[in-house]
């Protein structure tokens, strides 16, 4: 059985300071934590001895900015040290159904971040979307292999869902990975996405998840 915590991407606590959130990711061994560019050297520093990810992120939550902005960020995220960051595809597009532009969004990115070597994940919030959509989304993705597609941002209307994230499998094989994230807070839903297809997880209850499968393992 794997260790349910290596494919957790662990997201910072409201109550908790940036210290003590780097402290309980190297104390779990979670998969990544995420900084913002004044906390990158911090973290990098902090977790140097671990096998523990920074990653950045870009126009986040909202995706509101233009392909041009978001790779601008993209270029500032890679000056300042990120090899892995999560974008978002542009809501509007996503929600007016504009195809072309979504793939050329896409595209971009995935062929920046590829010629610089970062690992990128592209939030798509199927929440807003049909299987129709999904599927557009997920053959755009296959003919520019981004490393990753998350499906939520967990803060929309509603995260992850187990059929939409089966779908995506179907689709994306083993080309492109998925992230399930938004409404993950116990191990059994962990592990359902993972059986889904899902080879990363996004979780403010990674903590608890985890030590629910200690629990079971009797660890």
């Amino acid at each position: 059985m794997i260790s349910i915590n290596r494919l957790i991407d662990y997201i910072q606590a409201p109550g908790d300071t940036f210290e003590q959130y780097l402290q309980k990711a190297k104390e779990y061994d979670f998969r990544c934590v995420f900084a913002n560019r004044f906390e990158f050297e911090q973290a990098r520093d902090y977790l140097l001895d671990s096998d523990v990810i920074v990653a950045g992120y870009c126009d986040f939550p909202n995706g509101e900015e233009s392909v041009e902005a978001q790779l601008a960020d993209f270029e500032d995220q890679y000056r300042v040290g990120f090899r892995e960051i999560e974008g978002i595809l542009n809501q509007y597009a996503v929600e007016h159904r504009l195809y072309d532009y979504l793939e050329r969004q896409m595209t971009e990115i995935a062929l920046f971040c590829r010629d610089r070597h970062i690992d990128v994940k592209i939030i798509i919030e199927t929440c807003k979307m049909g299987e129709e959509c999904l599927t557009r989304i997920c053959e755009i993705a296959l003919a520019c292999r981004p490393t990753c597609l998350k499906t939520s941002t967990g803060e929309s209307f509603k995260g992850a869902e187990l059929d939409k994230v089966k779908l995506m499998k179907s689709l994306l094989g083993d080309e492109v990975q998925i992230k399930a994230a938004g409404g993950i807070h116990t191990y059994q839903q962990a592990q359902e996405f993972v059986d889904a297809g899902a080879s990363v997880l996004g979780a403010s209850a990674a903590i608890q998840i985890t030590q629910e499968q200690q629990t079971l393992l009797g660890a």
